[in-house]
């Protein structure tokens, strides 16, 4: 009897071993999944404020892109490079102190030729249609940085709410 009560002894002893190492190991395996989850928060705000840069200088980008298209085509418009609209011909006489402007021939005595643009507005190779595929390139990068960024969201969000799941549990073991 006395063998009997050594060997149940023995076995407590060796499953509080063990419980214990596996207490040992759930709360280590509770204090990682903390540290992950504190890393992966970080990584997160870095993120979500690159695509936030992103996105204000695609932003910022096509304003000027758009702007910038507008002074050329008025510029080539006032050249006739490109023609006008029909509502562009409606001419109203302004009155004012300043000097009508000089009337000059078609091709003065110091031109040789008529202006004729760096590049035709119209050609597919002309600066305007050039800004605008920039423009529409801009565009593009940020609805793909926005669809990047609600990804990423996500899959934070799930890799959140996973480890806080697996780090109630460790702790669970832990506490037993």
């Amino acid at each position: 009897e006395l063998d009997e009560l050594e060997l149940k002894i023995q076995e407590i002893a060796g499953t509080v071993l063990t419980l214990h190492g596996e207490v040992e190991e759930a709360r280590d395996m509770s204090t990682k999944i903390a540290t992950h989850m504190q890393e992966a928060t970080e990584i997160r705000k870095v993120g979500k404020e690159e695509n936030r840069l992103a996105k204000k200088d695609a932003h910022e980008a096509q304003v000027q892109l758009a702007n910038a298209i507008a002074v050329l085509e008025d510029f080539y418009k006032s050249s006739g490079q490109i023609p006008k609209e029909s509502w562009e011909f409606i001419q109203g006489r302004v009155e004012s102190r300043i000097a009508a402007p000089v009337d000059l021939p078609e091709t003065p005595s110091t031109w040789d030729s008529g202006y004729t643009g760096v590049a035709d507005p119209k050609h597919p190779e002309g600066i305007i249609t050039v800004l605008e595929q920039i423009s529409a390139d801009f565009a593009k990068m940020a609805s793909q940085t926005e669809a990047q960024e609600n990804s990423d969201q996500e899959a934070y969000d799930e890799d959140m709410k996973a480890s806080a799941i697996e780090k109630a549990r460790r702790d669970r073991e832990a506490e037993m």
